[in-house]
């Protein structure tokens, strides 16, 4: 090969990089990862005060380290804060912009109750993508509520079973920046290998799991409710048990609600088209409009009201 051929396909595969590094970037919405720290109480954590592109959304995490705009610790007088307790599905994971979460959608549809005309509304949604109950009760116990008057705990079917490391090392997210939008893909795909051929066997039973995740819960409520915060547990049904699958998690989740007096959101009550799931349990822009507005009426009359009518 001469010196010329060689030069022009340096120059070739020089273009072609450029070429795909903007394709990946700008138009697939690549190279930009959001990142999480490791905790030693709750595992993992978003780096608080970070704003990402993701697959062309915006993902904006606060200085508390939650999906969500600024807000201060605690509420003004007539203020209200709510608490959003879950993990991506409530997180909205990368394919739904900041605005099209359940948290964002919940905070515009209260917005309008007349009961919480004259405050400011905040929906804070204290979740984290792959977090359990275990990872919940440490985030809170470690921040508090937040000043929140209502708090909505989200839970579904794997949420019975999941423990810090039960199944698997690997996080949902990056401990480190990606430089290129191509080496950022390249990541992507060999996660996506690692977490399908990670081995399934759990160290510890289903029955110690859901002895430890219905422990958590337990931590959850006593936190909130020993300050003054209004819980409600709120099922998440799959698009396997919205078919007919037995829902026995569910019934795990029923009974701890009545047991602890805490009222019951069963989403599955709610009926939801084919394209509100993006895949088996997370939902679309539509999906999340449709469970805020089912979440709106019911957890709404816990806030206390701003205004005397």
């Amino acid at each position: 090969m001469s010196l010329a051929m060689i030069k022009y396909a340096a120059i070739g595969i020089a273009v072609l990089l450029i070429a795909t590094e903007c394709v990946l970037r700008w138009g697939a919405g690549l190279g930009d990862p959001p990142l999480a720290r490791l905790d030693p109480s709750t595992e993992y954590e978003l780096v608080p005060s970070a704003t990402y592109r993701r697959w062309g959304n915006t993902i904006a995490i606060n200085a508390n380290g939650m999906r969500a705009p600024e807000h201060p610790a605690l509420p003004a007088n007539q203020d209200r804060h709510l608490l959003l307790i879950g993990d991506s599905v409530i997180y909205g994971g990368h394919f739904l912009d900041q605005s099209e979460t359940i948290s964002a959608r919940l905070g515009e549809l209260l917005g309008d109750d007349p009961r919480l005309a004259g405050c400011t509304l905040r929906v804070l949604p204290m979740a984290v993508s792959s977090w359990g109950l275990v990872n919940q009760a440490a985030f809170l116990k470690k921040h508090g509520p937040f000043g929140a008057s209502a708090a909505g705990i989200v839970v579904s079917a794997h949420d019975l079973y999941d423990v810090p490391g039960a199944t698997s090392d690997i996080l949902p997210y990056r401990t480190e920046p990606s430089w290129t939008a191509i080496g950022d893909a390249l990541q992507a795909v060999t996660e996506r290998y690692l977490r399908s051929s990670h081995a399934t066997a759990d160290s510890q039973s289903p029955a110690v799991r859901a002895q430890l995740s219905l422990a958590a819960l337990d931590q959850i409520a006593d936190t909130l409710m020993d300050q003054n915060v209004r819980p409600i547990l709120i099922y998440h049904p799959t698009t396997m048990e919205r078919s007919g699958t037995i829902r026995a998690a569910q019934s795990r989740f029923l009974e701890w609600s009545e047991a602890r007096g805490i009222p019951f959101l069963d989403l599955g009550m709610v009926q939801m088209a084919e394209n509100d799931y993006r895949d088996a349990i997370h939902p679309t822009a539509t999906g999340a409009q449709r469970i805020a507005q089912t979440i709106a009426p019911v957890i709404g009359k816990s806030l206390p009201r701003c205004l005397d009518f």
